[in-house]
């Protein structure tokens, strides 16, 4: 691809991950939960963190909770003459995260987490069993204010996320990074698009979309993504999560659907007129329009 005049400085920090420093708390976070709740419960990263697809200034970190020995009722084949309802699933996470010492921080159960406010956050997401394996996908998750349990597979998202950034010879996850930041600065904290669902979008993209040049990328990028808006249905085509089995357009309401489309639309062509333009005073205007800088 050709040469552009945006500077490094305003390209680096979009591709950035988090501190090798804070990499490393979040590590012991989750270490110390898994000693919080003993031998009775397998607990993994799930998430950005996990994936390598977290932005540099990131303060949330997702942590599953396997209860040992306990299947779903909803999708395990394996039946029992006994339960244990998901509010004592809960409570059971709830007391023993109260009981701690080490950490200022607070408890507030939320709708399929239990949430940890303090220097760092955290969502601890309790899960049971569906196969005979605490360390195997996928496993049943609970929504409280659905009433429903929903199978979750974060580890083959994980494995899928490896595979793409092999692929995209190891621009996949600074380039799902970039578009990360382009829904933090242009969305804010409004529910426009998900992580979830932005990072579902990259991976979906060809892998000859991807390259070093990450100002290029987002170029390519974005254009693949656009190339799915559907003119007659009025919404995105078909999207496959990372994991490879939900598709991500369903539930996502059609006027969200139109604001990201609308807003990618314009950052689509800035970006181009930045990677375009002649001088490295237009090429920084416009890109910081494309990025909301």
């Amino acid at each position: 691809m050709a040469n552009h005049k945006i500077p490094n400085h305003l390209i680096d920090p979009l591709t950035s991950s988090p501190s090798p420093s804070k990499i490393t708390q979040v590590a012991t976070l989750q270490n110390y939960i898994q000693e919080l709740l003993g031998n009775t419960h397998h607990t993994f990263l799930q998430g950005s963190y996990k994936n390598g697809t977290a932005i540099s200034d990131i303060n949330d970190v997702d942590i599953v909770a396997v209860r040992k020995t306990t299947y779903s009722s909803a999708h395990s084949p394996r039946h029992f003459p006994s339960s244990i309802s998901w509010d004592s699933i809960f409570s059971e996470i709830e007391q023993k995260l109260r009981n701690q010492r080490r950490y200022q921080w607070t408890i507030e159960r939320g709708d399929k987490c239990i949430k940890i406010t303090g220097a760092f956050n955290a969502d601890v997401v309790p899960a049971v069993q569906i196969s005979d394996d605490p360390k195997s996908d996928p496993v049943a998750v609970y929504s409280m204010r659905t009433g429903i349990e929903k199978m979750n597979r974060p580890r083959t998202h994980y494995d899928n996320g490896v595979l793409k950034q092999q692929a995209t010879k190891e621009t996949y996850k600074p380039t799902v990074r970039m578009f990360k930041n382009w829904v933090k600065n242009h969305f804010h904290d409004s529910d426009t698009i998900s992580s979830f669902k932005m990072e579902a979008f990259v991976h979906a993209m060809p892998s000859d979309k991807f390259y070093n040049d990450y100002a290029g990328t987002f170029c390519l990028v974005g254009s693949a993504i656009l190339d799915k808006w559907d003119r007659q249905l009025g919404q995105f085509s078909y999207t496959p999560s990372v994991c490879g089995v939900e598709n991500i357009i369903e539930g996502w309401s059609v006027i969200d659907q139109q604001n990201f489309l609308n807003q990618l639309l314009e950052s689509s062509g800035h970006a181009l007129d930045a990677y375009n333009a002649s001088t490295i005073s237009d090429a920084e205007q416009k890109w910081r329009l494309a990025l909301g800088m």
